[in-house]
């Protein structure tokens, strides 16, 4: 939490006392999606789960080429492994779903030149960008009509004296966006444009499952019966009624991403805030 604030003084310290001459800073915002790419995804990105995202960001153009960009955003993601087209993943049975917080800074590059001293020119901008930022989560789940709230229950038998070797993971993490999009003027005061991010994340627990199964009776006698449920869900589809996985089974079974990874989508809408001397900006020329 500490972090979260820090990041996001210096994002606004950054965007209120930089003296602007014939730079712009813009102010703006983006409506769009989330996604989520991890174990209850398969690693692949997964439409029928998709929520809403929004953001506020701040940037300033150094030149006409590099900006930076100060960002808060939101979104939630969500994954289940019903919806998976493997076996083992459809007897592993477990599902998620936690909203994002986000602070972060990205660096941008503009792949085509932005007219700052023109106040009537409409360019496009095509421009990548990367940065570092901090998010915070919190998985959760359904049973019997109640929500759980997955970390507390530990569910791979972290910090019990059997497995006290695994931690507890961290709600709050860091995250490095990358990706690219598009803005062009529609007005001497107005950009409009598309970006896409992928996060890459520190966690691979953003849907509380990062690690192996441990012993059932062991996790129910550190979390009760409710952690011991929700730690192996193949109960509910095996046709036992009892847990399939034994002490020691991968519970994570990634090949391709070490961790957790997130997407956030949308329009953007930005206003250019001009400097001391400059005409005002209005909506239409």
């Amino acid at each position: 939490m500490k972090l979260i604030k820090l990041l996001a003084v210096f994002i606004l310290i950054t965007l209120n006392h930089l003296h602007v001459k014939a730079q712009q800073i813009e102010i703006g915002m983006l409506l769009g999606t989330s996604h989520y790419i991890g174990d209850l995804s398969d690693e692949k990105l997964n439409f029928s789960n998709t929520y809403f995202a929004a953001s506020l960001f701040g940037r300033y153009n150094f030149s006409n080429k590099i900006a930076i960009k100060g960002m808060a955003a939101y979104g939630r993601i969500s994954g289940d492994d019903k919806q998976s087209n493997l076996l083992t993943s459809k007897l592993r049975n477990l599902n998620f779903y936690t909203d994002i917080y986000e602070f972060s800074l990205h660096f941008e590059y503009n792949l085509l030149k932005n007219d700052l001293r023109n106040l009537h020119s409409r360019p496009f901008i095509p421009y990548v960008f990367g940065g570092i930022g901090v998010f915070k989560f919190n998985p959760k789940t359904e049973l019997a009509g109640t929500i759980y709230e997955l970390q507390p229950l530990k569910t791979e038998g972290q910090g019990s004296t059997v497995y006290n070797e695994i931690k507890q993971y961290n709600l709050t993490e860091i995250s490095f966006p990358f990706g690219l999009g598009f803005r062009t003027r529609i007005s001497d005061a107005f950009y409009v444009g598309f970006e896409t991010g992928l996060r890459f994340t520190t966690t691979n627990y953003l849907d509380d499952v990062g690690g192996k199964y441990g012993d059932n009776n062991v996790v129910k006698a550190n979390s009760g019966a409710i952690g011991a449920a929700l730690a192996d869900r193949s109960w509910e589809v095996n046709g036992l009624g009892t847990p399939s996985f034994k002490e020691g089974d991968l519970r994570s079974d990634k090949k391709t991403f070490q961790n957790d990874l997130y997407l956030i989508s949308g329009i953007t809408l930005t206003y250019i805030i001009r400097s001391k001397g400059q005409a005002c900006p209005t909506f239409f020329n």
